[in-house]
C-alpha cells in the first residue's frame, strides 16, 4: 500500500511537473514572438529626430509593421504607440523647419516615442527575472530640455 502511494505521488509530481513546463515553453515562445514584433516595429517605426523631415507614417511598409505590433502588444502598448504617432504628426510640420536641439514639441514627441519603448520593455520582462520592479514600470521622463534652477 506505501509502494503504491509513492507510485502514485511520484507519477502526479511527474505529470504536473510536465504540464507546468508546457506552459512556461508556450508562455516563453509567445515572449519571443512578441520581442521580434516589437523589434521589427521600432526598426520601421520612425524615431523622434525623424519629426524634423517629411517621414510618411501611411506608408505601406510601415502600416504592415503597425498591424504586426498589433496582433502581439499589450493594450498599453497598443494606447502608448496610438499617443506617439498622434504627437509625431501634430509636431512634424512645425519641426520639418526647425533644426534646433531641445525644442519643446521635440521633447513632447520625444518622452512619447520613449514612454511606448518603455512599456514594450515591461511587456517583454514581465516573466523575466530581469523584469522592471513594480516602482519603476511607469516611465518616468528625465531631466533632458528641463530647466535646472
Amino acid at each position: 500500500m506505501g509502494s503504491a502511494a509513492i507510485w502514485f505521488g511520484a507519477l502526479l509530481l511527474s505529470a504536473l511537473s510536465f504540464l507546468f513546463g508546457k506552459i512556461f515553453a508556450q508562455s516563453e515562445r509567445i515572449l519571443d514572438q512578441k520581442r521580434k514584433a516589437y523589434e521589427t516595429f521600432l526598426t520601421r517605426c520612425p524615431a523622434p529626430d525623424e519629426a524634423h523631415t517629411n517621414v510618411d507614417l501611411k506608408s505601406p511598409e510601415f502600416q504592415r509593421s503597425a498591424g504586426l505590433l498589433t496582433l502581439y502588444s499589450s493594450p498599453k502598448v497598443t494606447l502608448y504607440a496610438a499617443e506617439y504617432f498622434q504627437k509625431f504628426e501634430e509636431a512634424q510640420p512645425e519641426l520639418v523647419e526647425i533644426s534646433e536641439p531641445g525644442h519643446p514639441r521635440f521633447i513632447e514627441v520625444m518622452s512619447y516615442y520613449n514612454r511606448m519603448v518603455w512599456e514594450m520593455r515591461s511587456d517583454v520582462m514581465m516573466w523575466s527575472i530581469f523584469a522592471p520592479t513594480k516602482h519603476s514600470k511607469e516611465y518616468k521622463q528625465g531631466s533632458f530640455g528641463k530647466k535646472v534652477p
